[in-house]
């Protein structure tokens, strides 16, 4: 790519604000526009054609995974790429801190907490303080008023109701002070002490600002108080601050982030140029027509209108079911016709829920049709138990201090030390103030009996501290895991030993793709990178499986084909926004909802259930369709509500073509392809009325079962079967590989 060219590739709207050499430049970008190709040219414009050189340049974006997606492209485009900073707003804070902490009282080995760690020491503190208040409700606060840059006394103004204020003020205090003890940071403090270092020590405020003298924010939409305050801070010298964002994708205010940042930036940063990209890339026409529809509800936002140059494509589908598993159903065998009939791979499916708790049916309805599926904003990989108490182990080599490392260490693998005893070391850690790894290794602390335990442990860390200077990162790791007993602990034949051993395993292996990819690799940065992972990070493009992930996970990514689920009033959008007296709730619902169907590329599926089951008061009670649904429905063709049994539809059209001529050409496919009829293994349309009540049936997955409720729909063709191995489950006999026992 010749210097003169970087720019050639890019569209009218996209080049102009990229041209922009100096001076602050904000860019509202509409879903699908090419804004990440934007930014990559515009870095390399900087460097290539400006002469800037790339450790000069920093880029932020909201996830691991946008950042290793940016990395990539940069690498191609210029050389020294990895001299440029491109990393999450924590991971940036992250590594400063590494260099600076002991700046605000902290070493430059503090151990990050996750949220589990964080709910572990809260709970503590609320079993300490004898209040009713659950953790949930102590950590939103305490990361409320960090994110808000608030210190405890000062937030207490904004509670509400005096008993809660004073019970949360003091968590709060005993939180920090329980974290400082252990050299820890959570999450948010690693936003809010990197603050406090630029606040509390100019000239290394000012070292980071000759150093990032072009600083490029994607997703600005997000930023929360502490993190527009550092991009302020950081940019304030040269103010080339160059952010990219949409104010019709905010959804995060429930951890801080603020709408108006968007609004506000041209007030922060005097004499700053503002470009619109409104042309869309991803999505079809129709698509589009029904994102713009909805979005339009809302007020707070810059007026824009996205446009393509493609075609119309397929209609955007409302299917209403009867129920949840009716809804997971319909789901699943469309995602089975349509990855059998129409050239689709089961990794260009997304189904997008509200709230991940709408995961189970779907899961069983995967299940059922044999679809290779991944649930994200589930449990996550690194907080799984075996791998906690792995980490354990290594945290303490690089933070003695770390006393939840401690706890881990002596409770697994088992080593006589019970509660009480773990009880002592924090009551004699508290007198002589220190450490309780401290009173663990040191012989001098009297701890009774207890010494004669902790001896090994003692013993066994020396070991450790030996080895890790002569051994790389991923071998003493391994070394550890061998050594600590883990290894032998997991070692049993059950079922879960062995995903227990296999998870290790895997563990290793990230560890070694680390110290592969580092040029200086060290422990105390690896430990650093894998707490601030999130399951989405793991997402793999060669992975063919549906992604089962909230709308919330999904910002950022894109599927060929998108259902929406559960689209009833109380559910998408909540009750809580519903009920609200703050119209911003509605309108953040709204803008998750355009975020949602803006994932979709070529095909959009609307769904919802008619009647739901309250396990309250034990009945079924009809439900309301979602508000969206009436906002966003268009009467130009572009929507099509379909219904059970309705054989007009996409899917159903699709479907009757191929029974009825195995070798046609399938309609609306994106990838033309032949599919004979046996790529689906149901039962012929012609032996569903053999499946009365009382037939015993076979399925390859479930079991022996017998059917409590036949066919009474052709069309759908489903059918409730009670299994021995799991109870009633509804299947279609369209896909369900059934054979009938007796």
């Amino acid at each position: 790519m010749n210097d003169r060219n970087i720019l050639d590739n890019l569209n009218s709207e996209q080049r102009a604000p990229a041209e922009v050499a100096s001076g602050p430049v904000l860019v509202t970008a509409g879903a699908g526009s090419g804004k990440t190709r934007m930014l990559t040219h515009r870095i390399a414009y900087l460097v290539r054609t400006l002469g800037v050189r790339p450790s000069n340049i920093l880029a932020i974006t909201f996830t691991n995974k946008a950042a290793n997606e940016m990395k990539e492209r940069l690498s191609l485009m210029i050389e020294d790429a990895s001299d440029m900073w491109v990393c999450t707003f924590h991971a940036m804070c992250a590594r400063i801190l590494r260099r600076e902490a002991d700046k605000i009282g902290y070493t430059k080995n503090f151990t990050i907490y996750s949220d589990t760690d964080s709910e572990k020491v809260i709970k503590k503190i609320i079993d300490d303080v004898g209040t009713n208040l659950n953790a949930e409700t102590i950590a939103f606060h305490i990361s409320n008023a960090k994110n808000h840059l608030l210190l405890p006394d000062s937030y207490g103004e904004f509670v509400t109701f005096r008993s809660k204020r004073e019970t949360i003020v003091e968590c709060y205090k005993r939180y920090e002070a329980e974290l400082k003890k252990c050299n820890a940071m959570d999450f948010d403090d690693l936003l809010e002490k990197t603050y406090l270092l630029f606040k509390q020590n100019p000239e290394t405020l000012e070292y980071y600002q000759n150093m990032f003298k072009f600083i490029h924010v994607d997703e600005f939409q997000d930023t929360n108080a502490v993190q527009y305050e550092l991009v302020k801070l950081l940019g304030g010298k040269t103010m080339n601050v160059f952010a990219v964002g949409d104010e019709d994708q905010c959804i995060y205010s429930w951890r801080g982030a603020e709408v108006g940042n968007v609004l506000s930036f041209t007030k922060d940063f005097a004499g700053a140029k503002v470009f619109k990209l409104e042309q869309n890339y991803r999505s079809t026409k129709n698509i589009l027509t029904i994102a713009n529809k909805l979005i339009k509800k809302n007020f707070n936002r810059l007026e824009k209108n996205l446009w393509t140059k493609q075609g119309s494509g397929a209609r955007v589908e409302e299917y209403t079911t009867y129920n949840e598993a009716e809804e997971a159903e319909y789901v699943a065998e469309t995602i089975k016709s349509l990855a059998a009939y129409s050239g689709y791979a089961y990794r260009d499916f997304a189904v997008l829920m509200r709230v991940n708790s709408l995961s189970r049916a779907l899961e069983e309805k995967m299940i059922t049709y044999g679809i290779p599926y991944k649930v994200y904003g589930g449990h996550k990989f690194f907080e799984r138990k075996e791998i906690k108490d792995v980490t354990a182990y290594l945290r303490l080599l690089v933070n003695p201090l770390d006393n939840d490392a401690v706890r881990r260490v002596l409770a697994f693998p088992k080593k006589g030390i019970g509660d009480v005893s773990i009880g002592t070391i924090e009551r004699v850690a508290e007198e002589h103030r220190v450490s309780m790894f401290e009173v663990v290794v040191n012989d001098s602390f009297d701890v009774g009996s207890l010494r004669k335990k902790l001896a090994p442990v003692a013993a066994m860390f020396d070991d450790f501290n030996k080895k890790q200077s002569e051994l790389g990162v991923y071998d003493f790791a391994k070394y550890v895991i061998e050594n600590s007993g883990i290894k032998a602990a997991l070692a049993g034949d059950s079922e879960e030993d062995l995903a227990r051993r296999m998870n290790v395993d895997d563990f290793l292996v990230s560890v070694k793709e680390y110290e592969d990819a580092n040029e200086n690799p060290e422990l105390s940065e690896y430990l650093g990178s894998i707490t601030l992972y999130r399951d989405i990070d793991s997402m793999d493009d060669a992975d063919n499986s549906v992604s089962l992930i909230t709308v919330h996970a999904a910002k950022g990514l894109e599927f060929k084909v998108v259902f929406i689920v559960g689209l009833n009033e109380h559910l998408f959008p909540l009750s809580r926004a519903i009920n609200s007296d703050d119209d911003n709730e509605l309108e953040e619902e709204r803008r998750l909802m355009y975020v949602a169907i803006t994932r979709a590329k070529e095909r959009l599926f609307l769904t919802r259930a008619r009647t739901k089951f309250s396990f309250e008061s034990k009945r079924t009670d009809y439900t309301v369709p979602s508000r969206f649904l009436a906002e966003c429905k268009s009467d130009d063709g572009v929507t099509h509500t379909a219904k059970a049994g309705d054989t007009l539809s996409d899917r159903e059209r699709i479907l009757k073509k191929f029974r009825d001529n195995p070798d046609a050409e399938p309609e609306d496919a994106p990838v033309p392809q032949k599919c004979m009829a046996s790529s689906l293994t149901g039962v012929p349309r012609t032996d569903y009325k053999k499946f009365e009540r009382g037939t015993i049936v076979e399925h390859p997955n479930l079991g022996r079962g017998e059917v409590v409720l036949p066919v009474t729909d052709m069309n759908a063709a489903y059918i409730t079967i009670r299994f021995d191995s799991c109870g009633n489950k509804t299947l279609s006999l369209k896909f369900a590989n059934l054979k009938i026992v007796q």
